[in-house]
């Protein structure tokens, strides 16, 4: 059980916790709140990983992206006096004096975090942010400013804590002010994608992803699973083009999970979609996996999901099940898959990034 240096340094502060109705945003590890096992508490999770390590019961989530509309979704477990709620964003109003959010890696994911405790707090009520230095938290006292005065409360541990009182009162947090939808087109097929703060290639489609689809194997067959699905760009698009095949899309974001649903609702289409941290969850066997992984874990360069990922897929795969993936040149993957895979071909590369397709 190892603290996340923001938790050490809440620890350091933990009389703060005396009073008040709290909620917690996207802690960054499952721990620091067993030392408030006596209080009452919410904690709000977009990331499946520490959700389930938490909960300590769920290990994936499946839903038919037809049952996500707009309002999102969320998955609630109760442990002790804890709340914790597995959602791309809550709507609740008024409904806390202090909210501490846990400093997301983008700007404008932590623009719409602040927006939504701004609303569970409302006017008077007290913003709570923990971030590490190097992770930006000096730029987020700035954006913190239009809620009201902000006060510098600790630092430790490399992180700092950081406190604003909202002088203003807010209405409930409202996800359609956040959705962007924007039309893509990829070897003469167009479509829409509705993305978010905080998720993958937001408002963008990333090049990496571009290449993948333009060297997308025309021999696909069965079901496929587009792993870190992000915003469901790859499934959608394979799903027009090929209307016959069956998709699975995974990710542990929730809003990644919204976001998906929103995307094939836009395209008339419809898939699985799981929360999973890896491939949790998915337990029929796949013909083929699409995906272009992620290989950060907040700031860092970080190989382990992905390494984990391609040791798991083999046990996914069907015989003659195939893995296309895309990732920058500079990763060490060809040698990776080829520790699990019996080929692997480099179908495609440019300056920066690497197609690769593994088979068993």
């Amino acid at each position: 059980m190892i603290l996340s240096p923001q938790s050490q340094l809440l620890e350091r502060n933990i009389s703060l916790f005396e009073k008040g109705e709290w909620a917690f945003i996207n802690p960054s590890d499952a721990y620091f709140l067993d030392s408030l096992k006596s209080q009452e508490v919410t904690v709000v999770h977009q990331y499946f990983d520490v959700f389930s390590e938490s909960v300590r019961v769920i290990p994936s989530a499946s839903f038919d992206s037809r049952d996500i509309n707009r309002k999102g979704f969320e998955v609630t477990q109760k442990v002790g006096n804890h709340t914790h709620i597995f959602a791309p964003f809550v709507t609740l109003e008024k409904s806390h004096t202090d909210v501490m959010i846990f400093l997301p890696k983008a700007k404008t994911h932590f623009q719409m975090l602040l927006r939504m405790a701004a609303g569970m707090v409302g006017q008077h009520g007290h913003i709570h942010v923990v971030g590490e230095n190097k992770g930006g938290i000096k730029s987020a006292a700035k954006l913190m400013q239009q809620y009201g005065t902000t006060q510098k409360v600790d630092s430790a541990r490399h992180c700092s804590l950081i406190t604003v009182v909202v002088d203003e009162p807010h209405i409930a947090f409202e996800a359609d002010a956040w959705v962007d939808i924007n039309t893509y087109t990829v070897e003469g097929t167009s479509w829409q994608v509705a993305t978010m703060p905080g998720v993958f290639s937001y408002k963008e489609l990333d090049a990496g992803t571009e290449l993948l689809l333009e060297k997308l194997s025309s021999s696909l067959s069965g079901e496929i699973l587009d792993f870190a699905c992000g915003a469901g760009v790859i499934a959608s698009y394979i799903m027009l083009k090929y209307p016959h095949l069956k998709l699975h899309l995974t990710d542990v974001s929730a809003l990644a999970v919204y976001c998906s649903a929103l995307t094939l609702a836009e395209n008339q289409l419809s898939a699985t979609l799981y929360a999973a941290d890896g491939l949790h969850g998915i337990t029929q066997k796949i013909q083929h996996i699409v995906t272009n992984p992620p290989f950060h874990t907040g700031v860092k360069t970080d190989y382990t999901i992905t390494k984990r990922f391609i040791s798991d897929a083999k046990a996914c795969l069907s015989r003659g099940g195939t893995m296309q993936m895309v990732a920058n040149r500079f990763l060490p993957y060809p040698g990776l898959l080829s520790e699990h895979f019996q080929t692997v071909y480099t179908t495609a590369q440019t300056s920066q990034f690497s197609v690769y397709q593994a088979a068993l």
